[in-house]
Parts: C-alpha cells; structure tokens; sequence
C-alpha cells in the first residue's frame, strides 16, 4: 500500500482495573541526555541518566501501569553494536513468558529504526513492544522525553497494539518499524513513515490506530557467537569498486574478522549502480559474498524485500546470515 488510508478504527485507550506490567528497558540516547549548560540543547551528553531518572521525570506514568526496569547499556545510539539487538529480544521474550503485557524500550534516535526493525524481525508476534526517544537532551527547555516515554507506555498498555509488530512512538505518532526514518536532524517532529504513513496515533483523546500494517516478517531469534560482517557501499559518480575490491584482498589475507559475509548496494535512481563497481559486486559475489542492492533514495518497491531502505535491507541481510550460520 502506497498512500495513507483515511479511515480512523474507533480506537481509544483502556486501562484495565488490574494494571498491565509494563517492563522499560533503557539503551541511553538523548532521552537520556544532559546539556553542559543549562536549560539548552547544546552540547549535551547522550546517555547519562538511568532509567529510574527517566521514570521519575514523567508525572503518572506510575499510574498508568505496574512498571520495571532495567538497564541494558548507557551509550549514544550512533555507537550501537548488533549484539545488543539479541539482547533486548531475549529480555522482551523472557518477560513475556513471565505473563508481562508490553515493553517499553529508551533508544537514542540516531539508530533508532535499525533496533526497531531488528527486534520487528526477531520477536514474534505478541504484547507489544515500543520504542521511544528524543530528540533534546532532558535538560533543555520543553524536553521531548517526558511525553514521548508516557505516550509510549500508553501504547503498550493498548490492548489493540498487540500483533503490530515492534511500534515506534515519537511526537504523538505511532509508527511501524518496518516504515519508520529518522528525516530530519534538528527538529523535533524527526521521523516519518514515508508514502504508507503511520500507524496511528497517541494525543490528548488516547490512542488511535489508523491502518493495520499487513506485511509482518519475522526471521526465527539467532544468538550467533559473532556476528557476520555485512558492509553498505555507495554508488557514485565516478565509483569504482575500489571499496569492496580492498575488502576482498582484506578478506583473500585472512584479515578481515569477522570476514565479510554479505554487502548492501546503495544504488542511484531506482537501485542503479555504475558499471565499475557492479564489476567488483560481481568478484565479490564470486567470492561468496551475498550481494543486494538498495535505493539511495525511498524504499525497494516490491519482492521479499519490499518497502525497505538501505540502512533495513543492510539490518535484515544481518540477521538472515547470522540465522544461516547458527547452528540448528
């Protein structure tokens, strides 16, 4: 589907009288940020609070449900390792086998659709999982973080966000990790679910979801003992494969560790890529390497792989080798 439907599902959101428990896990980011001036978004330090801080900072999320937390890491989310993917997939199962009815996860913005699609791809369909963030740090004036982490808690504790896949809550709007981007750097309305649009959204009246996302994909939970190399390489004026050509010597040396398992194209136009570097695309594929090619712009248009944009297509091609190399 290519275009925002415009029909509402009388939707709204319910608080049974037993409050649901609701797990937060906390990654770091700017949600977690501090300014080193007060009151200002400049030169802030990502992940500096804990989770029970960012707990505190949000009147009545207390109210809403029985809330724990947990705090697998404190770091930038541009310095965000895969491994850490497999991680929050197992505490989300873990907790969900313990009866929990939602998790909620703090993640910095930077990387933030690589984790939501990763865990979209490796957990189940089930309670809800949502990620959150901010994008000013929660010592500046009008910080975002409060009201995005008790908007996200109202989602998990939505009975009708169960079965979505993992959901992304930001500025008011419920997106799916499969469509959602960050697009914008400085503004604080930063992501958008691109032509399909969002899956709804959490104002003053509640939640409301207003289209259901058809194309769930999950790829059974890998725990690789490392994970595989799968590099992006940009097609350009003037490229010449001299990238992938210099992995390969890399690779052919044994130095290369972990060795290059598979490569994602960033193409021009619709996925087009100059004829020097499909040259060494080609050796590499010889090589053994799995090679597939994304849109430097929008997302792939159909097959397995459709609706994805590179950074997802790089994310998935992780995940389905690892899957191929773990034993079974």
């Amino acid at each position: 589907m290519r275009f925002h439907e415009l029909s509402f599902y009388p939707v709204t959101c319910t608080v049974p009288t037993q409050r649901p428990k609701i797990l937060v896990l906390a990654t770091g980011g700017t949600i977690a940020g501090v300014a080193t001036a007060a009151a200002t978004d400049a030169g802030y330090r990502a992940g500096v609070l804990d989770v029970a801080s960012l707990l505190a900072s949000v009147p009545g999320i207390e109210d809403l449900a029985e809330l724990s937390s947990a705090q697998p890491c404190n770091i930038d989310s541009k310095d965000l390792d895969p491994a850490l993917w497999t991680e929050l997939a197992l505490r989300v199962r873990r907790w969900r086998d313990d009866g929990g009815a939602g998790c909620v996860i703090c993640h910095g913005t930077d990387s933030l659709e690589e984790t939501a699609y990763a865990l979209h791809c490796l957990l189940p369909p089930g309670p809800p999982v949502v990620l959150t963030a901010a994008m000013l740090p929660a010592t500046a004036l009008s910080a975002d973080g409060p009201r995005n982490l008790y908007d996200a808690v109202r989602v998990a504790i939505d009975a009708h966000a169960a079965g979505r896949g993992v959901l992304c809550v930001l500025h008011g709007t419920v997106h799916g990790a499969r469509d959602v981007s960050k697009v914008h750097a400085p503004r604080v309305d930063a992501f958008d679910s691109g032509p399909r649009g969002p899956l709804g959204l959490a104002g003053g009246d509640g939640v409301r979801f207003t289209r259901v996302d058809p194309r769930a994909v999950t790829v059974p939970l890998a725990t690789p003992t490392r994970w595989p190399r799968v590099e992006l390489v940009c097609s350009h004026a003037g490229a010449d494969g001299a990238v992938v050509r210099a992995l390969l010597v890399l690779q052919q040396a044994g130095e290369l560790c972990p060795p290059l398992a598979g490569l994602v194209a960033v193409g021009t136009g619709g996925g087009t890529v100059h004829a020097a570097l499909q040259d060494a695309l080609d050796d590499a594929v010889a090589a053994g390497v799995r090679v597939l090619v994304a849109p430097r712009h929008g997302v792939i248009d159909g097959g397995p792989y459709d609706g994805l944009n590179a950074v997802k297509l790089r994310v998935r091609l992780l995940l389905e080798l690892a899957q191929a190399a773990s034993p079974h």
